[in-house]
């Protein structure tokens, strides 16, 4: 039995003498490989014979699945499975597995952050500071949240933590979820309304969705102008959820008040991009999930999943079935 681990860098936490995998595995009689890979031939080098394979970033169609003779199993670091393609996978009769617990809370905690900081404006007026201000921020007014709506695209264990935070400043809490009944979702603390409604009324929208055909782009320039010009957009989820030119045109304008973005379509890094002259976005890089408890639930999660395969028990997070 091959496990081999194909991620491009090494994940937190990185001593690969002492990973939880290879002690594990290896206590199963498996053999445990982990490589760093770049490209699609890589990986079908480095995992050619593989029975498992753990990755993150690497990209999976037809035509490594067709390389890969052995594969009955790829569990993925993190929630996300959009750069597989679940159809090949099932025609080569491999099972596709997320972990889609390990940073539920750390998601949620951080979108939250993303929605006060935006509000409060502390990043700019830390900016200020340091470039010999005094008092100087965004051009845009805050608004405490008390009273206000919270509106989550998506209801799973994130959205219903950052539910509860919001509760917990008095805040009204609203929700779209499509596959959910409405009763689970007024279970959870949250009422039930339409994605048009839900745009209409938030004050605060957080995105917590997948990323599928179905919902890419799905908040578009319509969706922006349904928003209240005071609504303030957290995106934690995918980037390609919302589409680019549409949020940028929306901030520009001032359409809508901010937004808080942590998840991206293209990565903003260049000097000049037109999002960094846009005193009304805040950005981190794609760092929701980073915690030192995160990290050790995410490597336990991907280990249990793979012993589960290895006891011959059925898998827990399959994704393709």
């Amino acid at each position: 039995m091959l496990i081999v681990n194909v991620n491009r860098e090494p994940l937190p936490p990185a001593e690969e003498s002492a990973t939880l995998e290879s002690r594990t595995f290896s206590s199963y009689g498996a053999a445990y490989r982990s490589v760093r890979t770049h490209t699609a031939s890589e990986v079908v080098d480095a995992a050619r014979n593989a029975d498992v394979i753990l990755f993150t970033a690497a990209r999976f169609d037809e035509s490594v699945f067709s390389q890969l003779p052995n594969l009955k199993l790829m569990v993925r670091y993190g929630v996300g499975y959009d750069t597989v393609d679940l159809a090949a996978a099932r025609r080569h009769s491999v099972n596709v597995c997320n972990a889609p617990a390990y940073g539920s809370y750390d998601v949620a905690e951080h979108a939250f952050a993303l929605l006060m900081s935006a509000n409060r404006k502390i990043p700019q007026y830390d900016a200020s500071i340091r470039r010999g201000g005094w008092g100087g921020s965004a051009d845009y007014p805050i608004y405490r949240l008390e009273g206000k709506t919270l509106g989550t695209i998506g209801f799973g264990r994130i959205a219903r933590n950052v539910a509860r935070f919001a509760k917990g400043f008095g805040m009204r809490t609203v929700a779209y979820d499509p596959f959910l009944p409405p009763d689970l979702i007024r279970d959870g603390g949250s009422e039930p309304l339409s994605l048009d409604e839900l745009y209409r009324q938030s004050d605060f929208i957080s995105i917590n969705a997948p990323l599928t055909d179905d919902t890419r782009h799905m908040i578009n320039a319509n969706a922006f102008r349904m928003m209240k010009p005071t609504a303030v957009l957290v995106n934690t989820a995918r980037g390609a959820l919302v589409d680019e030119d549409a949020l940028y045109n929306a901030l520009a304008s001032r359409t809508i008040r901010a937004a808080g973005i942590d998840v991206y379509e293209n990565y903003p890094k260049d000097a000049g991009n037109r999002f960094h002259k846009l005193d009304n976005v805040i950005f981190t890089p794609h760092v929701a999930w980073n915690s030192v408890e995160s990290a050790e639930a995410l490597h336990r999660e991907v280990v249990d999943e793979v012993v589960r395969f290895l006891k011959g028990e059925p898998n827990l997070n399959v994704v393709n079935r």
